[in-house]
Parts: C-alpha cells; structure tokens; sequence
C-alpha cells in the first residue's frame, strides 16, 4: 500500500488534545494508536485552547459549583462546540472514516462530512448512566434537565452515525433499546487497554496474597468497601497486604498501603503502577457503577485474576476469568478475596485473564471499528466476552 493509499482517518473527541494519555483513561489516545498500528494515517481532531474541556473536568468543576446549571454544557456551549468541531473537521482535510467520540457535547449530524462514513465510539449510553445512582453525572448532581439535553444529542448522535462502535454487550442493547438504533448498525467492538506485562512464569509469587485497587474515584470505585474486606481477610491471612491506589482518603490499616494517584501522563508514575502489577496476585475493585473499566484489562494483562463489579459492563470484559461481585454485598467480597488466596486458583485465574486480556488490544478494537465503516478488507469478529454475553438466555 503506498502513501497515497492510506486511509486517512479522523478521530474526534472535544478536548484541545484527543490523543493525550489523560482523556477518558487513555481512550481516544488508544484508538489514534491502534488505528496508526493497522496501518491507517490517524488524524486526532479536537478544540482549540478555551473550548470545550472534557468531560472528567466539567463534573468536577460542577461538584465545585453546587447546585445550579452549568455553562459549559447549556444550549450555548453546544451550539458553540459544534459549529468549532465542523470547522475542525473541514480543516482536516482529506477523511475516509471518522470516529466520533463524545458525542453528548456536540452534534454528531452537524458535524460530520455528508460523505464520509462515521463511527462512534462509547463504553454505554448517559441513560444507563442516570439509571445508577453511584455513576458520574447522578453522583455530581446534575439537574434533570440539563440530563435530557445530553440524552437526546447523544440519541441524535449515535443515530446520524453509520456505525455505532461500543465496548460490550451491554451498552449495545441500550443503544438498540432506549435509543432506536438499528440493531445492524451497533457494533461490539470491546475496550483496549495498556499493557502491563506479566512477569516471567515463575517470577511471581503466589503463595502470599497480594491484591491490588487501582481507582482514582475512591467512592465510585467502592475503596472503601475493599479495605473493609481486606481487613477480614487479614484476620484469617494475616500476612496478606493491599496496595492502594488512586484519589483514597489517608490509610492507616494493617497491610494497607497506599501510592496515590499515579498519573497516566507520568512516564515514572506508570513504572511504578507497572511494578505493583507485577507484585500483585490479585485486583479487587468492585465499582458501585463502572461501564467498561480499563484497569480490569490492565491487570490481566500483568497476568492477575479481577474481582469486578455486577453493576454496569465491567464483567463482560473478561468473562468467566473474573468474580464479579454486587458492590453492597460486603460478604460476596471477602469470599471472592478469600477465593483468590489460594495460590492455585489466583494462578489459574491469572492465566485465564491473561489470555483474554490478548483480545482487548487497541489495535484490535481500530481493526473492528475499521471493518464497521468498511475500511477493513476482513470484518473483524466480536469479542469473545461479548458473544458469550449475548448467548446467555
């Protein structure tokens, strides 16, 4: 293929600088990768300095503001934002293909070329996030109304859309459901991830717990219930330890130790996040809501098995390679960790999610969005968690 035939393709998320590590968990930053690894000369379009600030820092200034609209996601801003991205968009040139994400802060159908074929990318819809009341948007306030808004541009989006990309299953049927998207037009086309690297067969130690929380919402993510459970499972192991980290409040329990944030953006940061992955046995995080965690994949990839969450997609990611647990069932959670102190079962576990984690690459996840629009010579198959979701009864 010469340079000339590359496809050119664009990839859209209302930030100053999409494929920066600290949007979205590193999201748009891995499709831009895993599109340019098959291939695809991809084009990152965003906003220019002072418009449209992404979404992780809107809900926090709302928690800073109280009650009260705000500006940044009012009629005005959306009007503003969209007539900024379709400039944007013109002046990138030359597109094959557009992902579009974040498609709840502008409109899709206004934004994109007439003859370009479109894909969206989203872990779930901002329905079945207000469904949750431990989600962001219900856990920051936000007024109903404002909420409507954000629903209809995200149904108007997603349906202006040739391909509707998602990561499991589950956010699929409230796209198809609460939306009215054709079901032909939805694709699972699941989550990518960093990979941590497992250490060498042998290198790790299993016959010591060592369980792992990774989560900078400490109450959305649940810390506290896993420390509460870490704290029974010490009294019967009382040589485990829990590694903490993320935005957690000050820890002072027996075995708890906890790290803080650990910046994607922070090249030091993230060897040492690598080194606590490698020393890990097990990772516990089961969130009060998570659509399709990053962290879950991340650890199988360093070859440890997950205690997840029953509330939202997160389970899909791994299957049957994770124990997934309702976030209020304090006991279900002991269990599980106590479960994964048996070093034959973490190992079995481990390499279960390991192999698995292999299926959740960005590059992976580029070659299905690129098979939805047509771009690639071979449709790419669904995840493998996916369609054992979609064969359950």
């Amino acid at each position: 293929m010469t340079r000339a035939d590359t496809p050119r393709v664009g990839v859209l998320y209302p930030v100053r600088n999409p494929a920066g590590p600290e949007h979205w968990s590193g999201s748009p930053a891995g499709i831009v990768a895993g599109l340019r690894a098959q291939g695809v000369d991809a084009v990152p379009i965003g906003t220019p300095s002072g418009v449209g600030p992404d979404r992780v820092r809107l809900l926090w200034r709302r928690l800073q503001d109280g009650p009260g609209s705000v500006a940044d996601h009012g009629p005005a801003a959306l009007r503003t934002r969209t007539a900024v991205l379709r400039r944007a968009v013109a002046r990138a040139g030359r597109l094959d293909a557009l992902v579009a994400m974040g498609t709840d802060l502008y409109e899709l159908g206004a934004v994109r070329p007439a003859d370009v074929p479109v894909a969206t990318f989203d872990d779930g819809t901002l329905r079945q996030q207000w469904a949750n009341a431990s989600s962001d948007i219900r856990g920051a306030g936000f007024a109903q109304s404002d909420v409507t808004t954000w629903f209809e541009v995200q149904a108007a989006s997603s349906r202006a859309a040739d391909a509707v990309c998602v990561s499991t299953s589950w956010a699929r049927r409230s796209f198809e459901d609460e939306y009215g998207v054709p079901r032909a037009n939805v694709h699972v086309v699941g989550m990518g991830h960093r990979p941590r690297g497992a250490p060498a067969p042998g290198e790790r130690d299993w016959r010591v717990p060592h369980y792992l929380f990774v989560g900078v919402d400490w109450r959305r993510k649940n810390g506290d219930a896993v420390v509460r459970a870490f704290e029974r499972v010490r009294r019967e192991t009382p040589r485990a330890t829990l590694d903490v980290v993320g935005g957690h409040p000050p820890l002072d329990a027996p075995g708890v130790r906890g790290h803080g944030l650990l910046r994607r953006e922070d090249a030091a940061a993230q060897r040492r996040l690598d080194g606590l992955f490698a020393h890990a046995t097990a990772f516990v995080m089961p969130s009060r809501f998570d659509p399709s965690p990053i962290a879950y994949l991340e650890a199988a990839s360093a070859g440890i098995p997950v205690v997840a969450t029953t509330e939202g997609g997160a389970g899909e990611l791994l299957g049957p390679a994770a124990l997934s647990v309702h976030p209020d069932d304090a006991d279900a959670l002991v269990d599980a960790m106590r479960r994964l102190a048996d070093p034959v079962t973490a190992a079995s576990l481990g390499a279960d999610a390991l192999a698995r984690s292999a299926d959740a690459s960005w590059p992976r996840v580029a070659g299905r969005i690129l098979a939805a629009v047509g771009l690639a010579d071979v449709p790419a198959s669904e995840p493998a968690a996916a369609r054992s979701e979609e064969a359950r009864p």
